[in-house]
């Protein structure tokens, strides 16, 4: 009789776990066409997710938590935005980025010229008072917007511009010895700590001060850490082949793979003179690269577009010098003939982005004319008005340039721009499209209206090339194992719908955006979810 009960008691356990059976994926994407983000074409197929892996791919059979069924949609890897200025935004907003995550971006990568560690020196004040005092290295960085939590995953380079500044402020001077050893061991913690390698805006103070040699010890130490380079050219606007020559003599000399943040140019024949010396540096086996976003118009601050000499010192030497009749005069005198140069493309190409309703959204030219003022004594008026502060939008490449660039099978996708969130109290006083739209905009117009690039090649340029050019591990590519980053779009209605008349909308054509297997946008709309990682670089130590 016991032993009876005995195995009644087994029959009825092993029909219970049989009933509560785990399923075989969390997620199953059902039926959509699949693009690997290799540049194949796309195949009709499945995706299982377990977790935060993709376990499966092809014609699949199971049970699954959750079906997403995908037929006439495109489902791609998570997009990587190779450009990105997120960093406080994202901070500021609990972490949260919708106009990110409906461009299809799973990881940003952030750092262009400074990054948000080291914070030493004079870069101490350098965040909002909100964010004072809660990190000092590049490392804490990453933790604390893991703490804080994020939608999407973050990376960064280590920016030589701010090794500088906590080294030696803002001086227009070569370093010492001493400081340039300083500078070096900023850039080997900030390696262990998780850098991607060093970036350097070369057209932006106190970059600018440094030479080409200061500049390759510096890359040469990541390199030698496993990091890249990756720059802003010295000539903002791409009409000085030599920026080009000199950013991968840089990155030759010193071993590293060269990246260069948004190719632009505002002459169509410059343009075909850096791809051809890209080109040329390609052939010779040197791994370069480029990113670039859909926009001929951009953004920089307010503050670079007064001469470099003028910036010396930092913020409260140049607007010393703008309160000085002489260096005022000499500042009008030099915007266009002293380096970075960028008042060359003219004062009617330049709108304002400051807290100063009379002025906020106009172009330059035009508030010189309202006030019968030089355009010279309008904008140093405005920058003593911000106190250094605010941005300004401005006109920096040919549509035909935008094109030449976008066609080039080493250029990835980059925005340049900024995780909002459209509700926001903390948004910038001008806001450029290229924060909204960059990505909907590559596919809608330039894609599927234009055919200036086939489905496979676009998604390849946002996927596993930013991953290659960033040696990411297990993203940007639909390979079982991977972590699971994956978009899922109609790309019948794919399509920026911001302007810079009216910018705030977000695209259209986004159903699902999924990181590390949680999705942050669920048949269009925004979850609030915070899947995202930090991601760490090549010479990574777990501290």
């Amino acid at each position: 009789m016991k032993k009876l009960i005995l195995n009644l008691i087994i029959v009825a356990l092993i029909s219970s776990c049989s009933k509560s059976q785990p399923f075989d994926y969390d997620l199953l994407i059902r039926g959509g066409t699949v693009f690997d983000g290799s540049g194949n074409p796309g195949v009709v197929g499945d995706v299982g997710v377990r977790g935060d892996r993709i376990v499966a791919i092809g014609d699949i059979n199971g049970r699954s938590a959750r079906t997403i069924e995908a037929s006439g949609l495109y489902v791609t890897p998570g997009f990587i935005d190779m450009h990105s200025h997120s960093e406080s935004f994202r901070l500021l907003n609990g972490g949260q980025g919708p106009s990110f995550a409906f461009q299809g971006f799973t990881t940003e990568i952030y750092g262009e010229t400074v990054s948000m560690g080291p914070l030493g020196g004079q870069r101490r004040n350098e965040l909002p008072d909100e964010l004072l005092g809660k990190w000092e290295s590049f490392g804490e960085f990453l933790d604390y917007m893991e703490k804080v939590g994020i939608s999407i995953n973050v990376a960064s380079y280590v920016g030589s511009g701010g090794i500088r500044a906590n080294v030696m402020g803002y001086d227009d001077r070569p370093p010492t010895h001493d400081e340039l050893a300083q500078m070096l061991e900023m850039v080997r913690k900030s390696m262990r700590e998780g850098a991607l390698g060093v970036s350097a805006g070369m057209s932006y103070v106190p970059n600018i001060y440094m030479t080409s040699d200061e500049l390759t010890s510096i890359v040469r130490e990541a390199a030698n850490m496993g990091g890249i380079f990756a720059n802003h050219a010295r000539t903002m606007n791409g009409t000085d082949p030599n920026a080009i020559y000199e950013a991968i003599a840089i990155g030759e000399q010193a071993g590293a793979a060269i990246h260069f943040f948004h190719l632009n140019s505002t002459s169509s024949t410059e343009a075909d003179t850096f791809l051809a010396i890209i080109d040329e540096a390609r052939e010779r086996g040197l791994k370069v690269t480029g990113d670039s976003y859909t926009y001929t118009w951009g953004i920089t601050g307010l503050r670079a577009y007064i001469p470099a000499w003028a910036q010396a010192g930092g913020v409260e030497a140049m607007l010393e010098r703008l309160r000085d009749p002489v260096e005022r005069e000499r500042i009008a005198a030099t915007f266009v003939t002293e380096p970075p140069y960028l008042a060359n493309i003219g004062w009617h190409h330049v709108r304002l982005g400051v807290d100063n309703p009379s002025v906020n959204g106009k172009l330059v030219s035009e508030v010189a004319s309202l006030t019968e003022r030089s355009p010279e004594e309008v904008f140093m008026d405005v920058v003593l008005d911000q106190e250094g502060r605010g941005i300004v939008i401005d006109w920096n490449n040919e549509e035909d340039t935008l094109k030449k660039v976008l066609a080039q099978p080493y250029v990835a996708g980059g925005t340049d721009g900024s995780a909002l969130d459209l509700d926001s109290e903390n948004l910038p006083p001008l806001v450029h499209p290229r924060h909204i739209g960059t990505i909907p905009r590559l596919l809608g117009t330039y894609v599927r209206e234009q055919g200036l690039l086939t489905w496979e090649e676009a998604i390849r340029k946002l996927t596993t090339l930013p991953a290659d050019i960033l040696g990411l591990k297990d993203r940007g590519a639909l390979v079982e194992g991977y972590l699971a980053d994956i978009v899922i779009f109609d790309p019948d209605s794919i399509q920026d719908m911001a302007t810079f008349e009216d910018p705030f909308h977000y695209p259209t054509g986004m159903r699902y955006v999924i990181v590390n297997g949680t999705a942050v946008v669920d048949e269009g709309e925004y979850t609030r979810a915070l899947p995202g990682r930090a991601l760490r670089g090549p010479a990574y130590v777990i501290q």
